[in-house]
């Protein structure tokens, strides 16, 4: 007793000692006596404040100091047991090894007023000290900082994977001022400037490509290992990498503005959350604190204090506390490498359990931009080339997703643009060119009414029945009259069916579209998807209702969206889901971004939540199993002290296994930026992500 007596006054003095220096620096005191009461007092009833250096806290240096201590004083024991003058250093060495764990008692006593696992271990370890076991108390010490080391470096290590995806940046930047290229320290880029970046360059900032064309390797940011060429007009962004050709960007973002800065911030708190099931686990190995420690000294009389002692180093309850929260980062940076940003860790956990989608149409299922469908002639003297050739020449300088559609349209039908020469645009209406000396005019019916065109039956008919259907139309008039009639159809997105047919076979039971379009576009779109459900005609207000009634059914919704007007839907769902590209409102709101800009890794989000849950599970199960064989082996087999610990911590260890084992998947499906093939790539055009307009 006299060696737990020289730990104890060893650690109350220093605390008081700490205890005096925080009064006397927060409070003016009068004299020595009155901060000396000061002291004693916050060592009775410890002020809110971080205790810092417990077993918590700490990194993997600050753990790995203490675990070579505890090497040393484990070496001690051994000898004092042959060589009693090293009986003083080798108390001197435990009883620093001791003090972290002796703050963490503290602080679950005193501050967090629970008898948890920490206490429990405690006991157990000064007990041994107290049975002259010096040698094992030394070993117990030891494992709790090994332990700890373990957890501090896997954590470490995971954290720095999860966030080093988007740690590509340069430090200096080149840029383009009067001609002439300069290079400035990357800080020092605003939106005013233009940064030039060659092959095998990061790019530094996010912006749109003002000048050439290149291949960019964004598997960091989209998961996409297939590189995405740009050329001028389309956005890029700061983390990527250029492998083939040189853009000029002008500047949009730059610095902790840009997507992948915001992305960092994002991760540095998902990664802190509690899953529930780690919660529960916390919640059941706590409420067994009590009866494991009662058992543990009921059992004295049967067992003796060894006894006692083993059964105190049954408990699981700090083992579940640092696994389970590994093996939910672990899985939050598989998404991440895969194009997946979630800001709530405690929401991937809870995805696999979903078994209602509820998709936004216009933005969402379709794509902004439409695709031509029939091109319909009105005029004997026009083919149905003359009208597409007429309509392209006008709206080929044109930005907007209609002239897109238009142009691209042409192109399919290999016809030749001749420029044009002059032209009038009016803004959500048309544009007036001449081509060929002739009158040229391309817009909607509205267009033509200010026009003073007039519609014959034929085409008041058509005008007629693309509203039932939902689509819209664009006129072609050459001179005075009405030539031909262009059907815009809303496009689907490529990867929608295949991705509906992947949620049926992981049991998804109600798929459905909410949309503000009419009921015919609506009903026929959920038709060809084999939806379960639509509904149309829908206001943003009631888009949340929706949400609610179904819930209100017993179903677990998962919204996904992309617009302004899905902001309310998607705070009300259980988990919402936006694309990168859509309104920043909705993509602030989502708890899961898309960052390729499309639905297909939406299979591998439910995967990814079904491994995690089965990985929680195992973890919780592997902590079971050796607490449970301690304690029984206390009764059945008299087991000593140093088999308890090393039955419990080998239950830690392979905890630890089981959680890493998810990262194997980022060793075997990723490749760093820094290792990629700059051989030239087969060039494949895929469309930028663009901001999606409300239902």
């Amino acid at each position: 007793m006299f060696d737990l007596g020289i730990v104890f006054a060893t650690y109350g003095c220093l605390r008081l000692y700490e205890k005096y220096k925080v009064s006397k620096q927060k409070l003016p005191v009068s004299s020595k006596v009155e901060a000396k009461d000061q002291a004693l007092a916050a060592v009775v009833e410890p002020e809110p404040v971080p205790v810092v250096g417990t077993i918590d806290s700490g990194g993997r240096a600050e753990n790995l100091h203490y675990m070579k201590a505890s090497a040393a004083s484990f070496g001690l024991a051994l000898l004092r047991n042959s060589y009693p003058p090293v009986a003083f250093a080798s108390l001197a060495v435990f009883t620093y090894t001791a003090i972290p764990y002796l703050r963490q008692i503290e602080k679950s006593l005193l501050t967090d007023k629970k008898v948890d696992g920490y206490v429990l271990y405690g006991i157990a370890d000064f007990m041994t000290l107290g049975l002259k076991r010096y040698a094992t108390a030394a070993f117990a010490i030891g494992l709790v900082h090994s332990a700890k080391f373990i957890i501090s470096n896997a954590e470490d290590d995971s954290k720095k994977a999860l966030i080093d995806i988007f740690d590509q940046q340069p430090r200096t930047v080149w840029i383009l001022q009067d001609g002439i290229e300069l290079e400035l320290p990357l800080e020092e880029i605003t939106t005013a400037h233009v940064v030039v970046v060659n092959t095998g360059e990061v790019i530094p900032v996010d912006g749109r490509v003002i000048h050439g064309m290149a291949a960019v390797d964004q598997q960091a940011l989209t998961g996409e290992s297939q590189p995405a060429e740009k050329v001028v007009g389309d956005l890029v962004f700061a983390s990527t990498l250029l492998i083939m050709g040189q853009l000029h960007i002008q500047v949009t973002q730059s610095g902790q503005a840009t997507t992948v800065a915001q992305i960092t911030q994002i991760l540095n708190k998902s990664i802190d959350f509690k899953t529930s099931t780690q919660l529960r686990g916390e919640k059941w190995a706590d409420s067994w604190n009590l009866p494991v420690l009662g058992l543990a000294f009921l059992s004295w009389p049967i067992l003796g204090p060894v006894g006692t002692v083993v059964i105190l180093n049954g408990h699981i309850a700090q083992t579940i506390r640092v696994v389970a929260p590994l093996g939910t980062l672990n899985h939050l940076s598989i998404a991440a490498h895969q194009g997946i940003l979630i800001k709530d860790g405690r929401v991937l956990e809870d995805l696999h359990g979903i078994d209602t989608l509820l998709f936004d149409k216009t933005g969402t299922l379709t794509s902004e931009e439409p695709v031509v469908g029939r091109i319909i002639g009105c005029h004997d003297d026009y083919s149905d080339d003359d009208i597409m050739l007429y309509a392209a020449a006008a709206e080929r300088k044109l930005a907007h997703p209609i002239a897109r559609a238009i142009v691209n349209r042409a192109r399919e039908m290999a016809l030749a643009l001749p420029e044009i020469e002059e032209a009038h645009y009016k803004v959500g209406y048309g544009i007036t060119v001449r081509l060929d000396n002739k009158l040229i005019r391309v817009g909607s019916a509205r267009f033509m009414e200010a026009e003073n065109l007039p519609f014959s039956e034929t085409v008041q008919t058509l005008i007629q029945s693309a509203q039932i259907d939902g689509h819209s139309l664009i006129m072609v008039a050459i001179e005075n009259d009405i030539a031909g009639i262009l059907e815009l159809h809303a496009s689907v997105r490529p990867e929608v069916k295949e991705l509906i047919q992947s949620l049926r076979q992981r049991g998804i039971k109600h798929l459905a579209i909410v949309s503000g379009d009419h009921q015919h576009p609506t009903q026929r779109l959920a038709e060809q998807l084999g939806m379960d459900d639509y509904f149309y005609d829908v206001l943003p207000q009631d888009k949340a209702n929706i949400v609610a009634h179904l819930q209100a059914q017993g179903r677990t919704v998962c919204f996904i969206g992309d617009g302004v007007n899905d902001a309310i839907a998607m705070k009300k769902a259980n988990i919402s889901i936006s694309l990168s590209g859509a309104t920043s409102i909705a993509t602030d709101t989502a708890q899961i971004v898309l960052m390729d800009g499309s639905l297909k890794r939406i299979p591998d989000l439910i995967d990814i939540s079904i491994n995690l849950e089965r990985n929680l599970q195992n973890s919780l199960l592997i902590n079971l199993i050796p607490g449970a064989m301690t304690i029984a082996s206390a009764f059945l087999f008299r087991i000593d002290i140093i088999a308890a610990l090393i039955i419990s911590q080998g239950g830690l260890a392979v905890g630890v296994v089981n959680a890493m084992l998810p990262l194997r998947q980022i060793a075997h499906k990723n490749t760093p930026l820094s290792s990629v093939n700059h051989e030239k790539p087969s060039f494949t055009s895929q469309a930028e992500p663009t901001s999606n307009t409300a239902d």
